[in-house]
């Protein structure tokens, strides 16, 4: 199962996946792959407090309290498509308890799986400020932009030579592009486009270092540096809500992007 997430350590896997893609990546000029990016959703009250309540269970790892969270059709899906590993016949609690490694595929007791509680994918995931309204009902965040030409996007991936194994990004908002990860020289601008990551900063010998910065190759060919803490991926992994009939806010879908 990959975790793709957005904040604090497991940036730190992001970071990995895409520098280990960059090095087949042709650092030279590609179509310019224009995306379509959400309109931010605006929390009420109640989203508000469903969020606190959630960052705090996260953060005291109170299974109890998290569990009360999870709305009762949560569903689980994988690409699109309902996870391989969700179970028909058990309920919502226990989908999300085996999404989140409480507990191994097909037992109805916590415990056995290796790593798990992911809590480090929910504390991200309770985290997380961005978010869109995808239907009437359902809010997902982190945000995910739609790429515009899906011909462009394949011209772009074969101009770079990296094929699949390309991992995309986007901005939240127009930024200037660093020839340094602390600032420096612009090289460029970035605003509702799609691009390669090739680097992180700063980094270390075991990958524990929190990156603040991503270094992205730019459609003209050139390289610079950008904020980690703006940068999503496409298709990114998240959790989504919706309000039940009491007004309360409860988790109802994880989305993983593949």
């Amino acid at each position: 199962m990959r975790h793709w997430t957005v904040t604090a350590a497991a940036i730190t896997l992001l970071a990995t996946v895409a520098a280990a893609s960059a090095d087949e990546i042709k650092q030279v000029p590609y179509p310019e792959v224009k995306v379509q990016v959400p309109e931010l959703f605006k929390p009420d009250a109640g989203f508000l407090r469903m969020q606190k309540t959630l960052y705090d269970a996260v953060e005291k790892k109170n299974t109890q309290a998290v569990s009360f969270l999870v709305g009762p059709n949560f569903v689980w899906t994988q690409d699109s498509a309902i996870s391989g590993q969700f179970d028909y016949g058990g309920d919502a609690l226990q989908n999300f308890k085996v999404a989140f490694g409480f507990r191994a595929a097909g037992k109805h007791a916590d415990g056995g799986v290796k790593d798990g509680p992911y809590w480090e994918s929910l504390y991200d995931f309770a985290d997380n400020k961005d978010f869109q309204k995808v239907n009437d009902t359902l809010v997902c965040g982190p945000v995910a932009a739609t790429v515009a030409d899906f011909d462009v996007f394949d011209q772009a991936n074969q101009k770079l030579g990296g094929g699949d194994s390309i991992e995309w990004y986007f901005t939240l908002g127009d930024m200037a592009v660093t020839a340094d990860p602390k600032g420096g020289a612009v090289v460029g601008h970035v605003g509702k486009i799609a691009m390669p990551v090739l680097d992180h900063f700063p980094q270390s010998n075991d990958d524990s270092a929190v990156p603040t910065n991503y270094k992205v190759l730019l459609p003209s060919g050139k390289a610079g540096w950008i904020p980690a803490m703006i940068t999503r991926p496409l298709t990114p992994e998240r959790l989504c809500y919706a309000m039940m009939a009491d007004g309360s806010w409860k988790i109802v879908a994880y989305q993983q992007p593949e």
